[in-house]
């Protein structure tokens, strides 16, 4: 089965991605990209959960119509009977072409099992609260409730509050246990960047680092958002 990498895309067209997540480890382990001439083909299989989103950015989780009825409209599929009996999540999302661009495994959607493998060393999930949730935490927390992860939740309020429906922004931090102080390290590094004149190539560099990345793929980021600064990929997402 050729991978995502080498399926050929339409420019003037939308690519999608369709992929079967683990529950227990939350990440993917299964997926299918197809493309869509007009957005408002999926709209109307999303319906209302999509009405706020007019470039269908967001990450929607699937039930099993949703599903089906993309598979039969676009001509795609999952085999999740191929999967045996793990307990399986269907999302939707846009496909980020670094993500794809990239020569190694880019972290985002793959932290829980490379922290548990020990390759990933930090790992934080930034949603607006409430809810005091975000997807995929219970999966995270079974982990801290056995001693293999530490936990920390940073709450920041909007002062003002301009939102009508969120409260303000809550972090969770996961590290690997005696890493922990990878996260007051990651916030005084955030912190340090505003007065010093914003995000810059060392900043990257040193978040990437707590993160877990290693030297080269560091370079190839920072490469890669050099390009993204000249009007190429301006997705910044790690």
């Amino acid at each position: 089965m050729p991978s995502l990498d080498d399926m050929q895309t339409d420019p003037e067209k939308s690519v999608f991605v369709l992929e079967a997540l683990d529950v227990e480890l939350w990440c993917p382990v299964l997926a299918a990209k197809f493309e869509i001439a007009r957005l408002d083909d999926l709209r109307a299989i999303l319906g209302e959960m999509s009405a706020a989103d007019p470039g269908l950015a967001r990450c929607y989780a699937l039930d099993t119509a949703e599903r089906e009825a993309i598979e039969a409209r676009f001509g795609v599929g999952l085999d999740l009977a191929a999967l045996g009996l793990r307990t399986i999540e269907v999302h939707l999302s846009r496909q980020r072409r670094h993500v794809t661009d990239a020569p190694y495994l880019i972290h985002t959607g793959f932290e829980l099992p490379l922290m548990l493998e020990g390759r990933k060393k930090l790992a934080f999930m930034e949603f607006e609260y409430p809810p005091h949730r975000f997807p995929g935490e219970d999966s995270f927390d079974r982990w801290v409730e056995r001693g293999v992860l530490h936990k920390e939740v940073v709450l920041e309020p909007f002062e003002p509050n301009p939102h009508p429906r969120f409260e303000g922004i809550r972090t969770a931090y996961y590290t690997p246990k005696g890493e922990e102080w990878r996260i007051p390290a990651f916030r005084l590094l955030r912190t340090a960047a505003r007065p010093a004149g914003g995000w810059n190539e060392t900043f990257q560099r040193l978040e990437g680092m707590l993160l877990g990345y290693e030297d080269w793929q560091n370079d190839w980021w920072i490469a890669s958002r050099a390009r993204a600064r000249q009007g190429q990929d301006a997705d910044a997402s790690r």
